[in-house]
């Protein structure tokens, strides 16, 4: 028996999870160890993570996200270190900040439990309040890791851990979940979409950290300038109202398609209704968007936010790395990826997976992932 499978390992999520937590999961077991799912007890049936397999791995607390996540519950942590001894869990990451805490205090009584951060968004540590109890904390964490090197720049600027507990680890989409036979048109037809429009697609939350109100002003220029085009933007969220009442005071109705929230089962299908996939924002870490937009086969439009530089740092060209707020460069890149052939555009698509495959595979964040909880557990 692989010495592995004496440790049980475990990602504590906030009700959430993406491809990127599937491929772990896959991974850790794969290589013998026992991994474990901890989330809140409304933690929906229908999850993605559920979909894809994973229902037995999944430890429920009793509180709610609200009860929980929201707000500090010293019966959550109590309930998470019984679980946590119970269950004899050795290594566990985590990705939130709320639920970080949550570890750290845990630790106190559960002294062989090895914690993994994995920050995944920057400008986390603007605030000095964060920086002071992130270095508080930072004794009893195991491993920092990032995904992105802006992210990396940043924690080493703020000088909360030292480079020897800092690791980048980069997120991954598997292809194969959007390889698809279904044609463009087929598709179209199926999501009550125009079939014969030039469609640019977004797919993010509406927050603040996102700017689809910036590309919804550059792209009402755009096509004021006799582009026939047609932008459809993906999500649900706080600024979702300002955006829809945007493209009324603009006029654009008949121009801008929201969708609402969509499962994540479904995101491939509606990658591939589009022509060229757009992602402007304002602050990241490693978008998993973008991933599978080019697993999808799609020629990217993007900021230069974190994590975006990491992905357009090849020689490969697939689309174009903007600066953030340059909404002159941004209808530039609209018009050169529309005015292309629909081979040309092909051939973008091609160069993105290939990207994706060359730098963000399910085989290297597997590889990844098992070293570094390997390391972890037998140190």
């Amino acid at each position: 028996m692989d010495k592995t499978q004496a440790f049980k390992v475990a990602l504590f999520l906030d009700n959430k999870g993406n491809r990127r937590h599937h491929i772990q999961l896959q991974a850790l077991e794969k290589a013998g160890f026992t991994p474990r799912v901890i989330v809140f007890k409304d933690y929906p049936e229908n999850h993605y993570l559920i979909q894809k397999g994973h229902k037995d791995k999944i430890l429920y607390l009793s509180k709610t996200r609200n009860e929980g996540f929201r707000k500090f519950s010293f019966a959550v942590l109590l309930e998470l270190i019984k679980l946590v001894k119970k269950e004899n869990i050795k290594v566990v990451l985590t990705h939130r900040w709320k639920l970080l805490k949550y570890l750290f205090l845990c630790k106190f009584f559960c002294k062989d439990l090895k914690i993994i951060y994995h920050i995944v968004i920057g400008g986390r540590f603007s605030s000095f309040n964060r920086r002071f109890f992130f270095k508080t904390m930072e004794p009893k964490i195991d491993l920092v890791c990032v995904n992105s090197l802006a992210l990396k720049e940043e924690i080493l600027k703020y000088n909360l851990t030292s480079p020897q507990k800092l690791k980048i680890l980069y997120s991954a989409v598997d292809p194969s979940e959007f390889d698809i036979k279904i044609s463009k048109k087929e598709i179209r037809n199926k999501l009550n979409l125009p079939e014969r429009d030039f469609l640019f697609g977004m797919i993010a939350r509406f927050r603040k950290e996102k700017d689809q109100e910036g590309l919804i002003k550059a792209f009402s220029e755009f096509i004021n300038q006799g582009a026939k085009a047609k932008l459809l933007l993906i999500g649900d969220g706080p600024n979702l109202k300002n955006c829809k009442n945007l493209v009324k005071k603009l006029k654009i109705e008949d121009y801008v398609i929201f969708t609402g929230r969509i499962p994540p089962s479904e995101v491939p299908l509606w990658l591939k209704s589009l022509d060229a996939f757009v992602y402007i924002t304002f602050q990241e870490g490693m978008p998993m968007a973008v991933l599978e937009a080019m697993a999808g086969e799609l020629p990217i439009i993007a900021t230069s936010a974190e994590g975006l530089p990491d992905i357009f740092d090849t020689p490969l060209f697939f689309g174009y790395l903007i600066p953030k707020r340059d909404y002159k460069a941004l209808i530039e890149a609209l018009g050169k990826i529309y005015s292309l052939s629909e081979e040309e555009r092909e051939e973008l698509g091609k160069r993105a997976k290939q990207r994706l495959l060359e730098a963000f595979s399910p085989e290297k964040l597997s590889e990844n992932t098992v070293n570094i909880f390997k390391n972890l557990a037998f140190s």
